[in-house]
C-alpha cells in the first residue's frame, strides 16, 4: 500500500508567556510547531467505493488527514432557521425526493418534520444535518466531521446502518467518508475501506455487520401509546384490532395492528404500522410487515395494506412477494355502516397484497 506523509506547520507568535514556554522546553529558537501524520492512503476515486471511514482518538489527526485527501469536500453546517420546519430548511427540490432523503437517514416521523431544527432531540438533529449534507452538498465526495459523535450508541448504530442502505439503493449519488472517534460506528457502517488514524493503517474490502435479530409477537394494546405520537395518522387504535411487537433484545422497537378486512373474507387489513424514531431507516417495518404477513397466511388468510408514504411504496413494489393492487392518486372516501368516514380522499395511496415467501417476481 502506498504510504502518504503530511507535515503540519504552526507558526509561534511572541508573547512573553510563550517565550517563557520555550525556554523551558530547550528550544529558544523554535518558531514553529510541527506535527507529522504518516498514513496508508485510502483508495483513490478512479476505484469502486462508495463509504470510507476514518476513525481515531481526538488530536489523532483525522480532519488534517481528510482536508489532505479531499480539499473542499468537507460538510460546513450552516445555521438552521430557527422558526421555519425542517422540511422547509433545505435546497428547494421535489417533496418526493426529500421525502425518500429525510426516511433513507432513518428521520421518517413527519410530525417532526413540521418542527424547527432547534426543537429536535440529538438524534434527530443528527440525521437532518446527515441528510442535508449529502442532499445539497455539491460535490461527488461529502466529508462528515464528527460523525455520531454526540448521540448515544443505539442511534450511532441505526444511523450507520440507515446511512450505508441509503448509499447502497442509490439514494444519494455521493461518496461518503465519514470521520468517527467511537469506533462503534465501524460495523454498521459497514465501510469499504477503513482508515485507523491512530496507527495510520488501511484496511480495504467492506466490512460486514453482524444480522439483525427481530422477535415479533402479539402484543398487549398498552403498548401503543409509546408509539402513538410517531405516527402520521389518527393516534386511535381501533378496540377490535389485533396488535404486535417487534423487539430487539427486550427492546420494543415497531408496533402494529391489523383488522378484519370489511366485506372480505379470508382478509385482514394492517390498521397500524410505526417504528420508533430511533430505529428508523434499517427495514425494520418492512420486515415487521412480512412477519405480520406471514402469520397471517398461517392462519388461512391474506394482508392487505394500503400505504401512503412515498418509500414504502418503492420497497412494497421492489418486494416479490407483495402485489400491487390499487394505486389511487387523490386517496378514497370511505362510509362506515352507511355513512361517511374520514378516510384517505386527499391523500395518495397504493394498495398492495401479500402473495408469500414463494411468489415470484411478474
Amino acid at each position: 500500500m502506498t504510504e502518504r506523509r503530511i507535515t503540519l506547520s504552526t507558526p509561534i507568535r511572541d508573547s512573553a508567556r510563550v517565550a517563557k514556554i520555550v525556554g523551558a522546553i530547550d528550544k529558544p529558537n523554535l518558531r514553529v510547531v510541527e506535527t507529522v501524520l504518516q498514513f496508508e492512503e485510502p483508495p483513490s476515486l478512479d476505484e469502486k467505493w462508495r463509504l470510507g471511514l476514518i476513525v481515531g482518538a481526538s488530536g489523532s489527526g483525522k480532519t488534517s488527514v481528510a482536508r489532505a485527501l479531499y480539499p473542499g469536500a468537507f460538510y460546513e453546517p450552516v445555521p438552521w432557521d430557527p422558526d421555519r420546519a425542517v422540511v422547509d430548511a433545505f435546497e428547494p427540490r421535489p417533496f418526493r425526493e426529500l421525502e425518500t432523503a429525510l426516511v433513507a437517514v432513518g428521520f421518517a416521523t413527519r410530525t417532526s418534520w413540521l418542527r424547527p431544527y432547534r426543537t429536535l432531540s440529538g438524534g434527530e438533529r443528527f440525521r437532518c444535518d446527515l441528510c442535508k449534507a449529502l442532499l445539497d452538498s455539491l460535490g461527488e465526495i461529502v466529508v462528515f466531521d464528527e460523525f455520531a459523535s454526540l448521540v448515544d450508541a443505539t442511534i450511532a448504530k441505526t444511523a450507520s446502518i440507515a446511512v450505508r442502505k441509503a448509499l447502497d439503493r442509490g439514494t444519494f449519488p455521493k461518496r461518503l467518508v465519514a470521520l468517527a472517534h467511537r469506533r462503534d460506528v465501524v460495523e454498521p457502517l459497514e465501510p469499504d475501506w477503513l482508515l485507523d488514524a491512530d496507527s495510520g493503517k488501511l484496511t480495504r474490502g467492506r466490512l460486514r455487520r453482524p444480522r439483525i435479530e427481530l422477535d415479533v409477537r402479539e402484543a398487549n394494546r398498552a403498548l401503543w401509546p409509546k408509539f402513538a405520537p410517531h405516527h402520521y395518522l389518527s393516534g386511535a387504535l381501533n378496540p377490535a384490532a389485533r396488535s404486535f411487537v417487534a423487539t430487539l433484545g427486550d427492546r420494543p422497537v415497531a408496533f402494529a395492528a391489523i383488522l378484519q378486512s370489511e366485506g372480505r373474507r379470508g382478509r385482514k387489513r394492517v390498521h397500524r404500522l410505526v417504528v420508533a424514531p430511533e430505529f428508523q431507516g434499517i427495514g425494520i417495518g418492512g420486515a415487521l410487515l412480512d412477519a405480520l404477513a406471514e402469520i397471517v397466511a398461517d392462519e388461512g388468510s391474506k394482508l392487505e395494506i394500503v400505504v401512503g408514504a412515498g418509500p414504502l411504496v418503492a420497497r412494497l413494489t421492489r418486494a416479490p412477494n407483495w402485489r400491487l393492487v390499487k394505486a389511487s392518486p387523490v386517496g378514497r372516501a370511505q362510509r362506515h355502516k352507511g355513512e361517511s368516514a374520514k378516510g384517505s380522499f386527499g391523500r395518495a395511496i397504493v394498495s398492495f397484497i401479500y402473495l408469500g415467501n414463494n411468489a415470484k417476481s411478474t
